[in-house]
């Protein structure tokens, strides 16, 4: 390929983010990484991968702003919006996707939407550093990253929704990369400077300058548990050891156990009138749990008004607790024990170890390095659970 410029897309479950790089190909590709957050008090290299669209199904806002937003409407106003968030893993052509509160749109719209925000603003940012010069889709090779478990028809509608967008134009496919995600970590992986990795114990300065080297990258994001697994080689080049694999067990199948957890407590129908009636709180909930994963210790989440009221109509709320293990009644919060919060990680645990398993080739002797990224091993549940690691990236 011929362009000199680059934007690459991860295009995640839960955050999604850009970086780019407008440094000819001639040169040592220096890229930058877009910060979000500034409009909610912080600086993350990702924005959730939330986008919401209002009642006509035109487009509001993406990340922060589009969660801030939905969580700031309250009764009809929140149930007139459509707001999706971590939909990535409901990709489906033909068939529409829900939305939190539970109306419909189709899944090529949804994800064409939140690419081309992604793309407008991409060429945004890079024409204010650089004093205005404008640039054009057509002007970058553009990267975008999709899970190794993705079959080609998976990876076909991500291309069908970044051409309806605008980032390529129909009919021009070498303009668009995807990438699979284990083996653009393991790129980056073997660039990093020694410390914390197997390159340090051998007197070298990085992973790519550490021949013999083989290792698994374990990619634990929102979606999926995505697992590559190479050996470094001379001057830097990498050999696939393993063919790109892994499975469905990421950071939302936590969220998923906890919602089961919370049906299971409000049962007789109570959790999903709550969830029908006030889709925006639920959300809520949802986004206090998201940081309460990053702690192994009990915690507690706030009992809201309105779900007090539609439980009151089959009981009083501490009756609902009594006879589920691990959560209290605690003046009008609900308490749950740490125990009962590692269990909801305890499935995808084990999908990473047995994966991982799986992956490890057998036939040698020496093999010992593993190397976990993505978002989910940021919860303590996941990088202290005794899984055998040399780094965490």
């Amino acid at each position: 390929m011929c362009y000199s410029f680059i934007i690459a897309i991860d295009f995640g479950t839960a955050y999604s983010g850009y970086a780019f790089s407008i440094t000819s190909r001639k040169e040592e590709t220096d890229p930058y990484v877009k910060y979000w957050g500034e409009e909610v008090g912080l600086e993350t290299p990702k924005a959730p991968t939330c986008i919401l669209f209002d009642k006509h199904e035109e487009f509001v806002s993406f990340g922060y702003v589009a969660k801030e937003t939905y969580l700031s409407k309250k009764g009809q106003e929140a149930r007139d919006l459509y707001f999706f968030n971590c939909f990535k893993m409901k990709i489906t052509r033909n068939l529409k996707i829900k939305a939190a509160n539970g109306k419909e749109m189709t899944a090529l719209k949804v994800f064409t939407e939140a690419l081309r925000f992604l793309k407008d603003d991409a060429l945004k940012h890079i024409a204010i550093n650089t004093e205005g010069k404008e640039f054009t889709a057509s002007d970058f090779t553009w990267v975008l990253t999709v899970p190794a478990i993705w079959d080609h028809s998976a990876k076909q509608f991500m291309r069908e929704a970044a051409t309806q967008a605008g980032i390529v134009p129909k009919g021009n496919s070498d303009q668009l990369v995807i990438a699979l995600e284990p083996e653009a970590a393991s790129v980056f992986c073997k660039r990093l400077p020694s410390d914390g990795f197997i390159a340090e114990n051998r007197g070298e300065d990085k992973l790519d300058q550490s021949p013999g080297t083989q290792y698994i990258i374990v990619d634990c994001g929102g979606g999926t548990i995505d697992i590559t697994v190479h050996e470094v080689l001379e001057r830097g080049a990498l050999k696939e050891l393993h063919k790109a694999s892994g499975n469905d067990n990421g950071g939302q199948n936590v969220d998923r156990k906890f919602k089961e957890f919370l049906r299971e407590i409000f049962c007789d129908g109570v959790w999903e009138e709550y969830q029908k009636k006030y889709p925006s709180e639920v959300q809520r909930m949802m986004n206090d749990f998201t940081g309460f994963k990053k702690k192994d210790k009990d915690f507690e989440i706030t009992c809201s008004l309105n779900l007090g009221t539609v439980a009151q109509k089959k009981q009083d709320i501490e009756r609902f607790l009594e006879k589920v293990q691990g959560v209290s009644w605690n003046e009008g919060s609900i308490r749950i024990c740490k125990q009962k919060l590692r269990s909801f990680f305890e499935e995808s645990l084990w999908g990473i170890t047995k994966s991982t398993c799986l992956c490890r080739p057998l036939y040698s002797a020496g093999f010992e390095t593993r190397l976990l990224g993505g978002g989910l091993i940021e919860r303590t549940n996941v990088s202290s659970s005794g899984f055998s690691v040399n780094s965490s990236v």
